[in-house]
């Protein structure tokens, strides 16, 4: 879920215990407090992306494929899979389709052009051979995998989607026996069906390309919609992933934007197009609400009779002059607040974006009025590494806690941090550990039936700005996928699976 500005293609492997070399609680160093680092899994060779959990299996995403592990033992991983299958960002989600109780179905985003759907399909190149993003026969959207065996997965069917997939919100609509996936995309690059090429010309009057199921759907050169996916549960991951297609389309406006769209110039960045699209969605099932970080503003929508949600007319709006870009969205699990994330066009710690001030925050959010409670930003520098960058990137989740608000969140070169905010007027970090950091996700994970009483344990992906350098010894540095113990004092709920966009129950 990185930001145009930044995010480049660069194109071992035990888990290395490294707890010894992590400050314990109370140490007093000035890059960990109450966390420590229990182990990582080293992926130098691609930029490490999301992660999905069930039962005791993490699915981890990553810019060459997915690597499946076993986290019975939260604290030592053990990798079953790392399997090969390049389409950037490959943020995944998870289910069980034929009720075992383990995860059967992998989905995942790809939001570059591929010459095709399948593992292997190289980068796409435009016929003149100048880009690798418009070629008017590529491919990109949504792979589906049967994991039933998660150290042996197996692609089985994809759906092209315009634009692509950036990130995908999966969650249950069990009323009528499927699964629903919101598409998050937007003109990050033209593509096949998708903005606008370097010429100007409107890449969505291309109608031809072979994978689109369907060519004559309406098309906006700014994007301007949600896709779905729709997935039947028929029994097994084969055949939902066999009978999947692609769904309505929900508009997206910016209600009270002068020209409705976002445009990157107004934050200084430049070399990229105007659009009209969201970047993550999140989806707090037992009110039926859904929270859209859509790039020039965040939006509140209810789901309606027909299990998707009424984009057409949201229930608020929210937006501050000084946010350059609605990156991610997080419910608590009573669904009475949301948090917001800001991903920084800027550079420092604090980020600070020319023209625009201060970026890079988390914004507490009531989640009925679209009020805000407050604001919170990071202040460690990160000077002595080789870059300087302490935006937030994702909200990640909240801590399914009894009496507490507790969100765990990553920051890019800012490390994890848990965050109290169970006065969400007055957050206040409690707990981080930034060695080196450079993060991409983090997300707290336990399981149902295991012992929630002591410290939390947190899983997190690290390598975004040190893999995409290229510069080798930052590249060393990049840890992949992580797991971590943090000292905060809460009595919580173990989970039997977590896609973290997702929230199923309500837990007071």
């Amino acid at each position: 879920m990185r930001t145009p500005k930044r995010l480049l293609l660069p194109l071992l492997c035990v888990f290395v215990l490294v707890g010894a070399l992590a400050a314990p609680a109370g140490a007093g160093r000035p890059d960990a407090k109450n966390m420590s680092l229990e182990s990582f899994d080293p992926n130098p060779d691609f930029i490490t992306s999301d992660i999905a959990f069930w039962g005791d299996r993490a699915f981890v995403g990553n810019y060459g494929g997915v690597r499946s592990y076993d986290i019975s033992d939260p604290a030592n991983p053990v990798r079953l899979a790392d399997f090969e299958c390049f389409g950037p960002q490959n943020d995944p989600s998870v289910w069980d389709t034929d009720g075992n109780g383990q995860a059967d179905l992998l989905v995942q985003s790809v939001d570059l052009t591929l010459e095709g759907p399948e593992c292997g399909s190289p980068q796409s190149r435009h016929p003149d051979g100048t880009r690798h993003d418009e070629d008017p026969d590529g491919w990109e959207g949504i792979r589906l995998f049967d994991i039933s065996d998660p150290a042996s997965p197996v692609f089985l069917d994809a759906i092209y989607l315009d634009c692509g997939s950036h990130t995908n919100t999966l969650y249950p609509d069990l009323a009528r026996n499927r699964l629903v996936v919101l598409n998050s995309s937007y003109p990050l690059r033209a593509g096949p069906t998708c903005g606008f090429s370097h010429d100007g010309t409107d890449m969505t009057q291309n109608l031809t390309n072979p994978f689109d199921s369907d060519p004559g759907s309406p098309a906006d050169p700014f994007h301007g919609v949600v896709q779905t996916v729709i997935i039947p549960l028929e029994g097994n991951a084969a055949d939902s992933a066999a009978a999947a297609f692609e769904g309505p389309q929900l508009p997206i406006n910016y209600p009270g934007d002068p020209d409705n769209v976002f445009d990157p110039a107004e934050h200084g960045l430049a070399g990229f197009g105007k659009l009209r699209a969201c970047h993550d969605i999140a989806v707090y099932l037992p009110d039926n609400l859904v929270a859209g970080a859509c790039a020039e503003q965040s939006q509140m929508w209810r789901i309606g009779a027909d299990g998707l949600p009424d984009t057409e007319n949201p229930v608020w709006v929210f937006d501050e002059r000084q946010i350059d870009f609605h990156h991610s969205a997080t419910f608590t699990w009573d669904g009475k607040v949301v948090n917001f994330i800001d991903e920084s066009f800027g550079s420092g710690c604090p980020t600070v974006t020319p023209g625009v001030g201060q970026t890079g925050r988390m914004y507490f959010v009531d989640a009925a009025s679209g009020k805000k409670y407050s604001e919170f930003r990071l202040h460690r520098s990160q000077a002595p590494e080789h870059v300087d960058y302490c935006s937030a990137h994702l909200g990640s989740n909240v801590v399914a806690a009894d009496g507490k608000y507790l969100l765990v969140n990553a920051w890019y070169t800012g490390g994890v941090d848990v965050i109290d905010f169970t006065n969400p007027r007055k957050p206040r970090e409690v707990a981080y550990y930034d060695v080196d950091g450079d993060e991409w996700s983090a997300y707290w994970y336990e399981q149902s039936g295991s012992d929630v009483t002591g410290p939390l344990n947190i899983f997190a992906t690290h390598g975004v700005e040190h893999v995409a350098s290229g510069d080798p010894v930052l590249v060393s540095h990049a840890r992949g996928f992580e797991s971590f113990l943090a000292d905060v004092a809460a009595d919580r709920v173990g989970l039997d699976h977590l896609n973290p966009q997702v929230q199923e129950v309500r837990i007071p």
